[in-house]
Parts: structure tokens; sequence; C-alpha cells
């Protein structure tokens, strides 16, 4: 009898100790959120479409221009900065990123940040802004098919 007592409070215990664990675990994975990937958005998309991707954390990659502080564009093509043109979006950097992206300044690269559909003031006329920046990377011409992506 008491070799039977023992051996049901053992399984009780181990009951109560793996419920205790699994509600843990999901009380866990409830108030935690997994690290959000961006989407992967080809630029000529975001330029027909920013409104589509509004608030979206997204990945693409373009023609970097930054000529002073609040003149800083991704352009689809190089030609479409040497020539003028608003084929880009506005990029909304600040004085730490613009010294530490300084050196990729009229490259191709690739870019990490949230985008916003509405331009305003002297921005008006491009087809969206991307904010909140986390990622510029210097790009090696024989990768220009392959978006780099960090796991």
């Amino acid at each position: 009898m008491r070799r039977r007592l023992v051996h049901s409070m053992s399984w009780l215990i181990g009951l109560v100790f793996v419920g205790t664990i699994s509600g843990f675990s999901i009380s866990r994975a409830q108030t935690s959120s997994p690290p959000t990937q961006p989407t992967i958005v080809p630029m000529i998309q975001l330029l027909s479409h920013p409104e589509k991707y509004e608030g979206q954390k997204v990945l693409t990659h373009g023609f970097l221009s930054m000529q002073s502080e609040r003149e800083n564009h991704l352009y689809l093509h190089k030609e479409d900065y040497r020539f003028a043109l608003m084929n880009g979006v506005v990029l909304r950097l600040t004085q730490a990123q613009r010294e530490r992206f300084e050196k990729l300044n009229l490259n191709y690269v690739p870019i990490e940040g949230t985008i916003h559909a509405d331009v305003g003031g002297h921005d008006e006329g491009y087809c969206g802004e991307i904010v909140d920046v986390t990622r510029i990377e210097s790009w090696a011409w024989g990768t220009l098919n392959k978006v780099p992506v960090k796991h």
C-alpha cells in the first residue's frame, strides 16, 4: 500500500511539474513577440504602390543619395539620381546614421526600414519615405539579384 501511495505521489508531482513548465512556456510565448523579419520588396513595387506597404518593415535596394542633412533618397537607378528624376523614396536618417553610412553614398545598397506612403513638404512628389532605418549595407555588383537577409 505504501509503495502504491509513493508511486501515485510521484506521478502527481511529475504532472504538476510538467503542467507548470508548459504553462510557463505558453504564457511566455504569448507575452513576447517574435522578432519581425522585413518583407523583401523590389524597389519598383515600392514606387508603384507604396500604400500597399504602409507601416511595414521592408528590405529593398536602390541607389543611395545623401546630398545634405535634409536630402537623403533611395533611387531606383543611378540615372534617376543623375538626371534628377523622382523615381525614388525619401530616407529619414539621423545625423548618426548619415555619418555611419556616408561611405556608401552614391552606391547601390540594400536598405531596411519602415515605409510611409505620404510625403509632404519639400519632398512632395516622391513616392514615399523610409523611416526607422535599421540597416544599409555595401552591396557587391555580383550579387544584385540576391538581396542579403539577416537570419
